[in-house]
């Protein structure tokens, strides 16, 4: 996989093109560029806005006055707790919206955990099993999130594919998500790896019903009961530096 083409990256190039001090008119005049890496999006000016909040929130650049930024010339990477759910539009179920909005999230902020990218790359959609891969090392990671905390069963995928993906050792890690709705925000994030997720731990739904759009469809949740020692704290109120992460991560790993 090629370095991730985010919508972050795009819209990071054109401000480096851009005088030091821009407007967000200037970003929304290159709307044919970022249509080009992302022809079938209808919500192009959205995804500009939100880029330009993380990329501010992560320091790159500075708001200045109403619809006025400058770049500041930071580069160490940061993350932004903030998520914004305007990036779902057009999804009718909460589900749906929450899982566009936080994998959404997810690539704009978290990094590999097997190597040294700062960047996760999103897999074309309907990709079984994984939601994010390392540009540089291939490592896959599936997002999954919650409004709340997390118990022991967690949502996963179509039973089959994850069983299938379990027994050829090609499950990805898991980056587990726990927002607030109330005020938009990520409180915790942690990294669970695959590797140790047993057969054991893949628990069946029932199939959906024949009236159902996807009839004989089945689920799955996955039983992290046990598995706390492998679990890494990513996004925590303290704040957590890359490195104290990979070192604990390698670790359990």
């Amino acid at each position: 996989m090629n370095r991730p083409t985010t919508w972050k990256t795009l819209v990071r190039d054109v401000i480096e093109r851009l005088p030091r001090t821009f407007t967000l008119r200037d970003v929304e005049a290159h709307r044919d560029y970022f249509a080009k890496h992302y022809p079938d999006n209808r919500f192009i000016e959205a995804k500009i806005r939100q880029s330009l909040q993380i990329l501010r929130d992560q320091g790159y650049i500075e708001f200045v006055a109403r619809g006025t930024y400058q770049r500041t010339g930071a580069q160490q990477p940061v993350f932004s707790a903030l998520f914004d759910p305007s990036v779902a539009q057009g999804f009718v179920s909460k589900s749906q919206i929450a899982r566009v909005t936080l994998e959404t999230w997810a690539e704009q902020n978290l990094y590999c955990l097997n190597c040294d990218a700062d960047e996760l790359g999103a897999l074309p959609a309907g990709t079984k099993v994984a939601d994010l891969e390392c540009y540089r090392c291939q490592s896959r990671y599936q997002v999954k999130s919650k409004d709340g905390r997390f118990g022991n069963l967690i949502t996963g995928a179509a039973y089959e594919p994850i069983l299938q993906a379990l027994r050829s050792g090609m499950l990805p890690d898991y980056l587990l998500v726990e927002y607030d709705t109330r005020f938009n925000i990520v409180v915790f994030a942690s990294a669970l790896p695959g590797r140790h997720i047993g057969a054991e731990c893949i628990v069946p739904r029932k199939a959906l019903s024949a009236s159902a759009r996807r009839a004989g469809w089945r689920g799955c949740n996955i039983n992290v009961a046990g598995l706390g020692p492998y679990r890494v704290s990513i996004v925590e109120p303290a704040g957590r530096s890359r490195v104290d992460v990979r070192a604990e991560w390698r670790k359990v790993s």
